[in-house]
């Protein structure tokens, strides 16, 4: 059998299956059968039908996650997740992995429980993380799941890439809303056979639920088969990284402040239970906000296992990129000390020759929907000292690009505003208008991306290619954006080696809508 998928370059092109199996990482044996409810039920061999209403029923097959330890890239110290789902029903599990085609070595496996948003119904389900240890870099990997010792799934994975290594990543935020648009994404995401996804927050809609991430985002970035209607196999391929939004803390507490609500949804903020990324991140004196009965907020604790609060902020590296990942809440103050003192020593202690920033609130934005969340822009003097080169967002559901940009902060007091709805920050621009990513590739300033097209309703389809739409008198009309698409879902894809980083934005149908090239000489 041929599994078809397009070439993002090359619209007429395809993948074999022996193509697609040179790729990242993918399945090469399932013993699934997909039930009416939406869930999987095991196949294993020898299972009679009696035995099989006995076993339980996957609500996410398994995915990869970059892990709690995945943040230096040293050989031989490689550590990686691979995640699953399952209803209450108890089994035994194990994870049995190894280079080429052994699999001598059993991973670490944990299972948590957490109850769903009809708890009071015995809706449960069971969380089971498989730590992989002592990996090597840039190596591929074959591991099998094996549920009371029949094995239900075969695959791959590759190991992060080295310095001096080309790699190829895909963003895209604001996605996983039900429609039709959100499969489109993860499609042209999947055909661009990336090494990982950067995505930039509120990766599933409304509220951040456990219980939308099994309806709207497992179902299509590990859907079984990779479709213009269908979504597509990419969590099983790739590590999926993300940021915390503003669509993961939707309830208000007394004040009418942005916060996780237990007891009107007690499977909130399943960025920390669903999610296994890195833990180095600072102990956040302004974590994300909860309100809730002792016995819910000790029933998440337990689930998330450490990831909360300290999940909300970290970094990484992948080849010859460093990747730091904040949180921009309303509740954050980025003024604070201690953030900026560790965001200063992060980006100070990477070798690597690409320092992305990636957070879900644009610093510098002129759609209409969001322009006064300004407070992250303080920390572009930061981000300038210490060598970054783009910063990556969401909140916005269109596309935006800016010229390279420098910006000098004036009144900073909009920034404290914590939790307000009007965090102006005015300040000076310095524009470097001679970047044109074609003939000019090296910028003097930094580039901010809005890709939070990524599936849900787009933004502002007056301001489409239409600069008259982007200038603001709160900015001194600073003509700083230099495109602006908002009449298709996209994403953005990275091809990157040590000198030289060309970014493409690809769209639904897999149309090429920008394309630049930025060098360091």
């Amino acid at each position: 059998m041929t599994t078809t998928v397009r070439d993002p370059q090359k619209d007429s092109s395809s993948l074999t299956r022996r193509r697609l199996l040179q790729a990242a990482g993918g399945i090469t044996f399932l013993a699934f059968i997909l039930t009416e409810s939406g869930a999987y039920a095991a196949m294993a061999q020898d299972t009679t039908a009696t035995e099989a209403k006995a076993l339980p029923l996957f609500t996410a097959l398994p995915y990869i996650q970059s892990g709690p330890g995945s943040s230096k890239l040293v050989d031989g110290q490689e550590s990686l997740v691979i995640a699953w789902q399952t209803n209450g029903v108890p089994a035994t599990f194990a994870l049995e992995y190894g280079i080429a085609s052994r699999t001598e070595s059993k991973a670490t496996l944990t299972q948590k429980s957490r109850k769903g948003d009809k708890a009071a119904e015995g809706d449960q389900r069971i969380n089971h993380a498989a730590t992989l240890s002592g990996l090597k870099l840039n190596t591929r990997y074959q591991y099998r799941v094996r549920m009371n010792d029949s094995t239900l799934l075969e695959g791959y994975f590759t190991t992060r890439k080295p310095r001096g290594v080309k790699t190829r990543f895909v963003a895209f935020g604001d996605n996983s809303y039900g429609e039709i648009s959100d499969r489109a994404i993860a499609y042209q995401a999947y055909r661009a056979r990336p090494d990982f996804v950067m995505n930039t927050g509120d990766n599933v809609y409304e509220g951040g639920l456990d219980n939308e991430y099994a309806r709207y985002f497992f179902p299509v970035y590990n859907a079984d088969t990779a479709g213009q209607r269908t979504g597509a196999p990419l969590l099983r391929s790739v590590p999926f990284y993300s940021v915390i939004a503003n669509h993961d803390v939707r309830g208000k507490d007394a004040m009418k402040r942005p916060v996780a609500d237990f007891d009107k949804e007690p499977d909130s903020l399943a960025y920390y239970t669903n999610l296994y990324l890195p833990l180095n991140g600072l102990d956040p004196t302004q974590k994300t906000p909860t309100v809730g009965a002792a016995d819910r907020l000790a029933d998440f604790s337990d689930c998330a296992a450490g990831r909360f609060p300290r999940m909300a902020n970290y970094s990484f590296d992948y080849a010859d990129a460093h990747f730091l990942c904040l949180d921009s809440n309303v509740y954050v103050d980025p003024t604070d000390t201690a953030l900026q003192t560790w965001i200063a020593a992060d980006l100070d202690g990477t070798d690597a020759p690409w320092k992305f920033v990636v957070f879900h609130h644009p610093a510098f934005n002129v759609g209409h929907d969001h322009y006064t969340a300004q407070h992250m822009r303080v920390l572009s003097p930061l981000f300038e000292k210490h060598g970054v080169d783009v910063c990556l967002h969401g909140h916005e559901h269109t596309y935006q690009r800016t010229r390279p940009i420098k910006f000098a902060p004036g009144d900073t007091s909009g920034a404290s505003n914590v939790n307000g709805k009007n965090r102006l920050v005015p300040g000076t621009f310095t524009i470097d208008r001679k970047f044109d990513g074609h003939t000019a590739t090296k910028p003097d300033g930094i580039l901010y991306i809005v890709t939070g097209a990524g599936g849900n309703h787009l933004y502002d389809p007056e301001s489409n290619n239409n600069p008259a739409q982007w200038l603001h008198p709160e900015d001194n009309n600073a003509d700083y954006v230099s495109r602006f698409i908002s009449d298709r879902h996209s994403l953005t894809v990275f091809d990157m080696d040590k000198s030289a980083l060309t970014m493409t934005q690809i769209d639904e149908w897999g149309n090429t809508v920008d394309r630049i090239r930025i060098t360091k000489a």
